[in-house]
This record gives C-alpha cells, sequence and structure tokens, in this order.
C-alpha cells in the first residue's frame, strides 16, 4: 500500500499552551446490577464477576455445565481464515488516454 504525502498544516497551532485538568466528579453513576438467582448457564455468564460469591450450588454446576458446552462446540468449529492480498498502487496503469 503506498500513501501520497500530505501536507500539514503549520499555521494552527502557533503557541504551546499548558492544560491543568483534573477530575472534579463522575458524572455518570455505575448501574448496579442485582443479583441473578435463576439457573441459566449464558446468564450467569453474563453476571460480574463479584456475583459468584453469593452464587449457590444449583447456579455453579448450571454455570460449569454452560462453560464446558461452549468449550466443546467451539473445539468442533471449523478454522476460518481469510487473505488480503494487497497490491502497490501504480498510477501509470490506471491513466487513461
Amino acid at each position: 500500500m503506498e500513501y501520497d504525502p500530505v501536507p500539514l498544516p503549520t499555521h494552527e497551532v502557533t503557541v504551546a499552551v499548558a492544560v491543568d485538568a483534573r477530575i472534579v466528579k463522575r458524572t455518570a453513576t455505575r448501574k448496579v446490577v442485582p443479583v441473578y438467582a435463576g439457573t441459566d448457564g449464558p446468564e450467569l455468564a453474563e453476571q460480574p464477576r463479584g456475583h459468584r460469591r453469593q452464587w449457590t450450588d444449583p447456579q455453579w454446576l448450571a454455570f460449569e455445565e454452560h462453560r464446558r458446552l461452549e468449550a466443546e462446540l467451539s473445539r468442533d468449529d471449523e478454522p476460518v481464515a481469510a487473505v488480503w492480498v494487497v497490491r502497490p498502487h501504480d498510477r501509470a496503469s490506471t491513466d487513461l488516454p
């Protein structure tokens, strides 16, 4: 891939100015996710890691089963490959008479 040089504007920044910035407060509050009480494996996998301390034995079993099934399904997937061929741009060949 070839790039054409482009002149950069030098008139926009003339003087370097020191910037003093500080965070005064957080503007957005963090959304609290309630602890999930069900035993749906995909839903348990999306829960925050901190919630795992409060899981029951059936929830752990559902989570581990979901992880095991996902691992087995990912092993069965065929590898997918893509090839990109990049050729240099030749201006002489694109000029029309």
